[in-house]
């Protein structure tokens, strides 16, 4: 079969939602059209009947979406853990999870990709799918992206298990979709942080990456903090994460409904 060509070349900077589209692209000419048959899928028959394995295990777009969700889910557990299907599936599962489409929690989607052994695919599969994921992020700090920063992170980070590379990328980002995107952080993650874990994968199987959020948190410049118009009491929240348990226990530096708040 004959190469699908590549797109010409941009000649101004792509914006990062363009980009996001280029790498889903790439990632479709990259794992090939998946338009033929590989043959019914191994499952068990109580969760899918003979029909539904052979609709799986054929053209990957003619899937039903009920159906393509309920193989990622069973992919692994009642459903044979073959490589080969996920690869071949890999190209609709980036395109519909960056849409917001996929409706499966995205760190299950991490752990099933570190399960087919991601890491071990061909060299030119394993860059498109770290192209995605910079894409993806990059699209969510924006503000163009069909989910939040956080969301993104609840794949990204256990798929990669590193949590550092995107926050450090997300530091060359001061404008206010960053900045709003920082305080749906904070929001989110306030009282886990203060509590001194976070595990944002599946099943608890890491990386605990409290402490390293935790000290970038405290990095942010107050201007940030305006950007994104973090209130009095997030700001306390930030106050209260500076200080050890001790500390904070005999901290008087605000009000008792603002402690409440932050910390219920």
């Amino acid at each position: 079969m004959a190469d699908v060509p590549s797109p010409p070349r941009p000649t101004s900077p792509l914006t990062p939602s363009e980009r996001l589209t280029t790498a889903l692209a790439e990632a479709d000419r990259t794992f090939g059209p998946r338009t033929g048959s590989i043959g019914p899928v191994d499952a068990c028959t109580h969760c899918f009947d003979a029909e539904h394995l052979r609709i799986i295990g054929g053209p990957v777009d003619d899937i039903p979406d009920w159906l393509f969700s309920r193989a990622l889910s069973k992919w692994g557990t009642t459903m044979d853990p073959d490589v080969r299907l996920w690869r071949r599936l890999t190209p609709r599962i980036l395109r519909e999870m960056t849409a917001g489409a996929l409706h499966i929690d995205e760190s299950l989607m991490a752990r099933k990709f570190n399960e087919a052994g991601w890491r071990d695919w061909p060299p030119r599969e394993m860059a498109v799918l770290e192209d995605v994921c910079h894409a993806w992020w990059q699209a969510a700090l924006a503000g163009m992206s069909h989910v939040s920063a956080v969301t993104v992170l609840g794949f990204v980070v256990p798929f990669t298990r590193d949590v550092q590379i995107w926050l450090d990328h997300w530091d060359t980002c001061q404008d206010r979709a960053a900045a709003l995107q920082l305080r749906d952080l904070w929001q989110s993650w306030m009282s886990d942080l203060l509590d001194g874990r976070l595990d944002v994968s599946f099943s608890g199987e890491g990386p605990d990456i409290a402490a390293p959020v935790s000290a970038w948190m405290l990095r942010q410049p107050p201007q940030q903090l305006d950007l994104g118009d973090f209130n009095a009491q997030e700001r306390y929240g930030l106050h209260l994460l500076a200080l050890t348990e001790t500390q904070r226990n005999a901290d008087s530096g605000s009000s008792e409904e603002a402690a409440a708040t932050v910390r219920p």
